[in-house]
């Protein structure tokens, strides 16, 4: 559904318990990601990479989602499916949350046994989104990993059994907090913004160019930086706040010479950009030249272009790491 008559309103708000403003927020948000009024599974696979840059690996619990939402298996989510799921997920009903669990960890088999191994293949989906790119993927991690699923295995009986029904999931998992906490979508970190809430927030790309001069941007020796990079967004409604840019989409290593980074961020809505605040905290052998900075709220369909053009380096020219910016002017060096 690409547009939401008083009559959709109504019966969402019936079927979901959201109020009206609520389903059109959503609404608007699924829309501005979904034109045709419908979400792929690449897609939906894409959404989730972005909405957590730095898990390990996203696609296998993304996959297991979509899997459990798409009602109708037409391998593609309409607006009803997903706010169906969505409700439940950040709901308050134990048993709704835990039945679906049941379901997208059984590949939306909701009224069959889920199996030992079944399970296991979502307990890893969920530890790999857990898990961080930050983190070594060594012996100990593997051991903690195997832990965690036996734990889990052993509390809910299938440690001496090979499958569950759903009536005895739910009953054991709600009667053991840590158990629920972790089957009940509870252990999912939360998306790639502030408070963790995409509710009501905007989606912006944030693209650095590190290095070169000119149009044909000429690799300049020595122009990356390994230091850490903060970004504040001003707008007409206020700023952000400190985004720190550790997860580029585009490169593992960030802010190499020639890099082009993109970093994903969901924030509460600025209005027009009015400038922007870019530094770095490195020391005097970690100077870095910016090229340009480029701000896209792929909500508003916005862009901002901050032509930067200087280094930020502590012992050369003005021995600056931070420098304010103006859409579209250059700000140079102070004299």
């Amino acid at each position: 559904m690409s547009s939401l008559t008083a009559k959709d309103l109504n019966q969402l708000a019936e079927e979901t318990g959201l109020n009206k403003s609520a389903i059109q927020d959503w609404h608007k948000r699924f829309i501005n990601e979904c034109p045709t009024g419908s979400i792929s599974k690449e897609r939906y696979i894409n959404l989730y990479r972005s909405y957590y840059p730095r898990a390990r690996n996203s696609d296998s619990y993304a996959q297991m989602l979509f899997t459990a939402f798409d009602e109708d298996r037409d391998q593609a989510l309409n607006f009803r499916e997903f706010l169906r799921v969505v409700t439940v997920s950040q709901g308050s009903d134990e048993k709704a949350k835990l039945e679906l669990a049941f379901k997208a960890y059984n590949r939306n088999q909701a009224d069959t046994n889920l199996t030992r191994k079944e399970l296991q293949n979502a307990l890893v989906a969920i530890l790999s989104l857990v898990e961080t790119q930050d983190e070594p993927d060594d012996r100990h991690e593997t051991d903690k990993r195997q832990q965690t699923i036996d734990w889990v295995m052993k509390r809910l009986g299938l440690d001496e059994k090979n499958e569950i029904t759903k009536k005895e999931f739910v009953r054991r998992s709600k009667g053991d907090p840590n158990l629920y906490e972790f089957l009940a979508f509870h252990c999912v970190p939360k998306p790639n913004c502030p408070d963790g809430d995409l509710r009501g927030k905007e989606k912006y790309k944030i693209v650095v160019h590190t290095g070169g001069e000119g149009r044909k941007l000429i690799p300049i020796r020595g122009a990356g930086t390994d230091a850490n990079v903060y970004l504040i967004i001003h707008g007409e409604r206020g700023d952000s706040e400190t985004i720190q840019l550790q997860s580029s989409q585009t490169n593992k290593d960030l802010f190499e010479n020639g890099n082009t980074d993109v970093f994903i961020q969901f924030l509460p809505p600025l209005g027009k950009i009015k400038g922007a605040t870019l530094w770095h905290t490195g020391d005097k052998s970690q100077g870095w030249y910016v090229d340009n900075l480029l701000l896209t709220n792929e909500t508003l369909n916005k862009t901002t272009f901050f032509p930067v053009q200087r280094w930020l380096d502590a012992d050369q020219f003005d021995k600056k790491t931070k420098i304010e910016l103006i859409p579209n002017q250059t700000p140079g060096y102070t004299q």
